[in-house]
């Protein structure tokens, strides 16, 4: 039997190479989203607004969460942990706020609108619902039945109620 030599060109392993890097991106892209929006129904609201040198009660939540993911992207080598932590903010912030909806307008600032998505407006909004909802002392059952439509808006919307204060 002969031997079959095959020989690969350095074109063909860029290739694969090349293949390799954006199967990888891709998902790393998916899992970092994933995580962002999970994290988005764990951590207190808006958590990806939260700032290194915050030491409220929610920053210690986000700063034990980013610890952790810290811990396990450098036992994996990572080579810039602080990059995976910052789009992941940033994919939250998306996922949470959406892109900004022409027209939308919440107030004026600077005399320059501020722009903010359906989906912050109907979790603000609803949030100040629910809030005013659970104050009162005695709900007749219409209103306590909008209180449970409110949390299971709130909650469709990845909102965790018990980060609400």
């Amino acid at each position: 039997m002969d031997n079959l030599v095959t020989t690969v060109t350095q074109s063909e392993v860029l290739i694969s190479l090349r293949g390799a890097v954006a199967d990888a991106v891709v998902r790393a892209y998916g899992a970092e989203r994933q995580y962002a929006q999970a994290l988005c129904g764990v951590l207190p609201s808006e958590w990806y607004l939260v700032e290194h040198n915050d030491t409220s009660e929610d920053a210690k939540k986000v700063h034990a969460e980013k610890k952790e993911l810290f811990k396990v992207l450098k036992d994996a080598k990572h080579s810039n942990v602080s990059t995976v932590w910052a789009r992941v903010r940033k994919y939250a912030q998306e996922y949470m706020e959406g892109e900004p909806v022409e027209g939308e307008t919440d107030s004026d600032a600077d005399n320059g609108k501020v722009v903010r998505s359906l989906k912050l407006r109907m979790i603000e909004e609803n949030i100040t619902l629910y809030k005013a909802l659970k104050r009162e002392t005695s709900l007749d059952v219409e209103m306590t039945l909008a209180l449970a439509n409110t949390s299971k808006t709130l909650m469709d919307l990845g909102v965790d109620l018990t980060t609400i204060k």
